[in-house]
């Protein structure tokens, strides 16, 4: 038995639309530029990789043992959209 408690920050997007006034002298509709991020942080006591453990990470039937399963990956990914 370990205590398996944690805060975890799983998702994070963050964006800015340029204002139309300054897009007129680009002559386009929309600018916007973002970011996102998926299992950014997770702050925990657990000796394993992951507090919300499943058997193997995928059986619905063994949750709360520690078979050790994978880790979650972390994924960031930006981006651009633009209209003319």
């Amino acid at each position: 038995m370990e205590d398996g408690s944690f805060i975890r920050i799983k998702n994070v997007t963050l964006g800015y639309s340029f204002p139309t006034d300054w897009l007129r002298v680009a002559k386009l509709s929309k600018f916007r530029i973002y970011a996102s991020a998926n299992n950014l942080f997770t702050q925990t006591n657990y000796r394993g990789y992951d507090p919300e453990v499943n058997a193997f990470g995928q059986s619905n039937l063994l949750q709360g043992i520690d078979y050790g399963g994978y880790p979650l990956s972390r994924t960031i990914i930006g981006g651009i959209q633009v209209g003319f």
